[in-house]
């Protein structure tokens, strides 16, 4: 299906996001410098800090407060994503135990296809649930380290009430660990995007060319799942892709049989006829995958150069020695003086995470103009 509307919260994280790193990018590049957002004194005129706190400047109370909206709500995003995984989990852990012992033979091409889609599709979500909650783990990781941040932005960690800068370094150093597996998997997920893509359009052409879809033997989940998506049934014979499921296993047995059956009566009908309509809405998804393939590797440039600057910081402080520095780490710090490598790292981190949120933003005004374009040439033609 096209991609719905961004829930509320999703849009405020990504406002929340810019925010907090473009008053961190105007921190580092003193804009504004000569206004009261530099000055502690104007802090101290609301609250009197104890040392070293009472260095804090308005500015800095800002961005603690979206680095503690991150604390809170990336953290409880990745609790969510774990717990909701391990349920998937042992779902799919139940189903896939009901499908093996499944004994009857199914003599109908359409049943036995059908059988075949429930139980591919079945692994599939088993995959899924377990990359998201490795993902899961990573995006808890780093928001737990907002904690740190956020006592940085009150000079905590120039005292050792929580670690001092040590814990800060081990905070970020977690974080880019974390930052590290969601690029490898924003890797895989632009070429996934691109191939969807790229299959949707052979898969429309081929449509194209007969009325009806009979050579179901060959056909795949994510193929089943492209012709069954503008139903009006929005309810999913694979009710296990959404998580739903009872606690009786023997109700969960019924509905898998539910499921196989929904299938294969789909199945007879795509083998009859195919909505021309289902040929003109894949080739306009294989656009907004294209979009979002691409998309994807701009949020690929845009964190790894965020991964790139904020190691610069780490590794900064790791050889503080600027002569005892070995050769590889000079050259990644570009060979410059430890300060200005720390500044330009941290510098070019909070700009790359400036402008993600802003792609975020834009993307769903990208597929509404990607729809639009297509329902205008229907029209048209």
């Amino acid at each position: 299906q096209l991609p719905q509307p961004r829930p509320i919260c999703f849009i405020m994280d990504a406002i929340v996001q810019f925010v907090r790193n473009a008053l961190c990018t105007a921190k580092n590049f003193n804009v504004l410098g000569s206004t009261f957002l530099y000055d502690p004194n104007v802090t101290a005129r609301y609250y009197d800090f104890p040392s070293p706190m009472d260095q804090t400047t308005p500015l800095e109370i800002l961005i603690s407060i979206t680095q503690i909206y991150a604390l809170v709500t990336v953290s409880i995003a990745g609790a969510k994503m774990i717990a909701s995984s391990i349920k998937k989990l042992h779902l799919i852990s139940r189903l896939v135990s009901l499908q093996v012992e499944r004994n009857d033979a199914k003599k109908d091409k359409n049943e036995v296809v059908a059988r075949r889609i429930v139980t591919e599709s079945l692994l599939l979500e088993s995959d899924a649930a377990i990359r998201s909650f490795l993902v899961g783990v990573n995006v808890f990781a780093i928001g737990i380290s907002f904690f740190w941040l956020a006592a940085n932005s009150y000079h905590i960690t120039s005292t050792d009430w929580i670690g001092g800068v040590a814990a800060l370094i081990h905070a970020l150093t977690v974080a880019e660990i974390a930052l590290l597996v969601l690029l490898y998997y924003m890797v895989k997920d632009a070429r996934g995007a691109m191939r969807k893509s790229n299959d949707m359009k052979k898969f429309a052409a081929n449509l194209s060319i007969s009325k009806g879809f009979s050579e179901v033997d060959g056909l795949t989940v994510e193929e089943f799942g492209w012709l069954s998506a503008d139903d009006d049934d929005d309810t999913s014979p694979l009710f296990w892709t959404s998580g739903d499921a009872s606690s009786d296993v023997a109700v969960d047995g019924k509905m898998l049989t539910k499921a196989e059956e929904a299938v294969a009566t789909k199945l007879a009908k795509l083998a009859k006829s195919v909505d021309p309509q289902v040929v003109e809405s894949l080739l306009v998804k294989s656009e907004v995958s294209r979009f979002e393939g691409l998309r994807e590797y701009v949020y690929l440039v845009l964190n790894f150069f965020a991964f790139y600057g904020y190691a610069a910081c780490i590794l900064v402080y790791y050889f503080q020695n600027e002569e005892a520095q070995p050769s590889f780490i000079s050259s990644v710090l570009l060979h410059l003086p430890n300060a200005d490598a720390d500044w330009l790292g941290n510098a070019v981190g909070d700009f790359m995470w400036t402008v993600e949120p802003i792609v975020i933003l834009g993307s769903p005004l990208v597929v509404q103009s990607i729809t639009k374009d297509a329902k205008k040439k229907e029209k048209i033609a």
